[in-house]
């Protein structure tokens, strides 16, 4: 049975706020808003704070990001390129204690209910308690809410409230318009909110004394309020005019099959369905002309084609061959410049294309490697050179597009200061649902580059386990890759070459889902996944999936354990075990549970938010 709950996530941005923030994480009404059909992430942002706020944020239960830069509207604006994209309503309130978190369906209500948009939480016209406003905040307050009523004619008893409530699309819409830094983003969101249009009404709150000092400069603060309330009287959304999309990357479909060139191949096609004219330059993978077009889509070849792997590894020769290339672009005509973050060096050609072009230069983000992995990457003084290159891209782009929440997670942790905004990795679920069953039939399918931190020789000394119990298992490994010699030589070792199958790309998506729902479960042994989608689409081909639970393998987390698979470890006795488990209970499972909200048309949203309303 499909979950039918609607996500909030609550927004709580803090700067030394450890007497408070257990308070209001704890005062949530997480069993009163499942009854009424919700589910609550709770974000804190940690501004820079240097107190115990994160560490009891997270004991607490709290998903903690960090914030260098100071001010509660960075901390805001980082909130905003964290929500991911299954989000229905997000919720704003501060970590001081003077809002009451059990208000929240107060404020979602009108919101579930189409009523508005935006919902203001009102102190004004609610409940102020004993001691917890001064006279002339009070004062204050009700002057600047009456001036924005009268002057921007919304519906807001409170212009200088903490406490909001939007839909995600509401949020996607002001959230490119922010640029205050402190305490002014109340007043900055509330106007620019009336200039787009939003739909905005006021509810009434309660309001308690904070814990804690206040952050609060009255005569500095009220002062920049003033100015964002008076010059935004003036202030008009620019209607960006996006038509040409240009993307950057060296590997593409039909040409080479993985998550990231799927994804790319089906953003393309579907942009160009909305009129927009989409460019994609990559090596030359084709014969004939160096320009081809293919479902309305144009690509350029900008170099000859070079090999992506040497020796198992990604080829640096062909990264800087690549990159090279990428400089012909300064002669190109393109509104947007995206490349993939995929092998480094183009980034540094296009910052300077960008720069040279006055265009912003977006990236699209993968997975996030880090210092310890490079170095079981890369032995020696070559895994310190690849880790550090890493780092000079994170400080590349104007805007970075994560493919999941993990990625935009491991992004912050590892300090990229840029704006982030998370566009997942979507599936063409209506394809998958018409694909009909394959004839060749097998128990087990892993589909995916044969590369070594896939992790397919696991698979493969599990099923020798596997064997022990089911003589006649049937696998089929969809792929090809540097170890392909390597898993077929393993194979025949361990006898193992009536029972494993390794083909090569298949030449059509329907045939590989019907190839997937011809089997009874995918299992993806990978210790390094950016996003997984071939984790999502075997779901929606409606077969469990078993992938493994390391730190740097982010498919794990479109699992729930015991309802669309189960996690192990990377050990081939412990995936034999899950193995064996699924085919003792083949029915146990859910795969397709929650899977709409990975559908290509919804994640679309999300990516035209991205680029600008594009």
């Amino acid at each position: 049975m499909k979950t039918t709950r609607k996500k909030i996530v609550a927004l709580i941005p803090c700067y030394n706020e450890e007497g408070g923030i257990e308070t209001v994480i704890k005062s949530f009404a997480h069993k009163r808003l499942k009854k009424h059909g919700f589910e609550l992430e709770v974000i804190v942002i940690d501004n820079n704070s240097d107190d115990r706020t994160a560490e009891i944020a997270r004991e607490h239960g709290a998903t903690v990001i960090h914030v260098a830069e100071k001010g509660k509207g960075n901390a805001i604006r980082a909130g905003f390129n964290y929500i991911s994209e299954d989000t229905d309503y997000v919720v704003m309130l501060d970590g001081d204690d003077t809002y009451r978190p059990e208000e929240i369906l107060r404020l979602v209500e009108p919101l579930d209910s189409k009523f508005c948009n935006v919902v203001v939480g009102s102190r004004l016209g609610g409940r102020i308690s004993e001691g917890s406003m001064e006279a002339l905040n009070r004062a204050g307050n009700w002057i600047f809410s009456h001036l924005v009523r009268y002057i921007y004619r919304v519906n807001v008893t409170d212009a200088l409230t903490g406490y909001f409530a939007w839909t995600r699309e509401a949020v996607h819409r002001l959230r490119p318009h922010l640029v205050s830094e402190g305490f002014a983003i109340e007043m900055e969101m509330v106007t620019k909110m009336a200039r787009l249009g939003e739909e905005i009404y006021s509810v009434p709150i309660s309001y308690n004394a904070r814990a804690g000092d206040s952050h609060l400069r009255p005569i500095y603060d009220g002062s920049r309020i003033l100015w964002m309330l008076v010059k935004n009287f003036f202030w008009k959304p620019e209607a960006e005019k996006i038509k040409r999309v240009a993307f950057v990357s060296d590997a593409i479909m039909p040409y080479n099959y993985g998550g990231k060139e799927k994804r790319l191949y089906e953003i393309s096609r579907r942009l160009v369905k909305k009129g927009r004219e989409v460019h994609i330059y990559t090596m030359q993978w084709w014969e004939g002309p160096k320009t081809i077009e293919q479902d309305g889509v144009y690509f350029h070849a900008i170099c000859k084609l070079h090999p992506l792997y040497h020796s198992g590894r990604r080829s640096m020769s062909e990264a800087i061959y690549f990159s090279l290339a990428v400089f012909k672009l300064l002669f190109v005509r393109f509104d947007v410049l995206d490349v993939d973050h995929i092998p480094f060096f183009p980034l540094f050609s296009a910052r300077i294309v960008a720069w040279l072009r006055g265009k912003k230069l977006y990236a699209t983000w993968h997975e996030v490697w880090g210092s310890e992995y490079w170095r079981t990457y890369l032995s020696g003084p070559s895994g310190f050179i690849g880790a550090f290159i890493e780092r000079l891209a994170f400080k590349l782009p104007d805007t970075i597009i994560a493919n999941s929440r993990y990625t935009a997670k491991r992004l912050v942790e590892v300090g990229v200061r840029c704006e982030i905004k998370t566009v997942s990795l979507g599936a063409d679920l209506k394809s998958i649902y018409d694909a009909e069953p394959e004839i060749e039939k097998s128990d087990v399918i892993y589909v995916g580059r044969l590369l070594s931190h896939k992790g397919v020789d696991l698979l493969v000394h599990a099923i020798k386990i596997v064997k022990e119990s089911f003589s006649e298992i049937k696998v089929l490994i969809v792929g090809s890759g540097p170890e392909t010699h390597t898993l077929s030589d393993l194979i025949h070792k361990l006898g193992l070459q009536d029972n494993i199958t390794i083909r090569d790309q298949v030449d059509a998506n329907y045939k590989l889902y019907g190839l997937m729902k011809s089997s009874k479960m995918l299992v993806l042994p990978s210790i390094r996944e950016g996003f997984g989608l071939v984790v999502v689409e075997a779901m929606a081909a409606g077969i469990p999936v078993i992938t493994t639970r390391h730190k740097n393998n982010a498919a794990r987390d479109l699992v729930v354990e015991g309802v669309n698979g189960l996690l192990v470890e990377p050990i081939a006795e412990d995936i034999a075990e899950k193995i064996l488990k699924l085919m003792r209970n083949p029915t146990q499972m859910r795969p397709q549970s929650n899977i709409e909200k990975y559908d290509w048309q919804h994640i679309m949203k999300g990516l035209e938010n991205a680029f600008g309303q594009i």
